[in-house]
């Protein structure tokens, strides 16, 4: 580490790499974009100066049950679930020969029904996939 003059603020993060390079002081923000970019993981040496005391950080990273499980996680896979079978159930139903069949024997002759039918059905897959972003 080098030497700073007595006037400059010692306060903020430091961490040691892999290497054994010292980094700090850094700002928070400093530290996260570090932290982001790889440099700072578990395991890695990392502690905070804030006056004349030294605080240790610890660095994890754990899957939040509670967030994962929570109503409205719940609810944004229960939506993405129903957008996917309907969109799964159209597809199979227009797969289906004998009732693609039907529909063109009661469609003949109806040309706005049909064009309207298929502007219906391409309007149902845009927005269930746009839904799913």
């Amino acid at each position: 580490m080098e030497r700073r003059a007595i006037h400059e603020d010692p306060d903020g993060y430091y961490f040691r790499s892999p290497t054994g390079q010292l980094y700090g002081p850094l700002s928070r923000f400093q530290f996260e974009a570090w932290s982001m970019r790889g440099a700072v993981g578990p395991g890695s040496k990392v502690w905070r100066q804030q006056g004349a005391h030294h605080y240790r950080v610890e660095i994890s990273r754990r899957l939040k049950w509670q967030k994962l499980l929570s109503v409205r996680s719940c609810g944004a896979m229960s939506d993405w679930l129903m957008t996917f079978i309907s969109v799964v159930s159209l597809v199979f139903l227009l797969s289906v020969k004998k009732l693609r069949d039907d529909l063109r024997k009661e469609l003949r002759g109806h040309a706005a029904t049909g064009v309207f039918l298929f502007l219906l059905f391409a309007a149902t897959v845009v927005l269930s996939v746009s839904a799913m972003r």
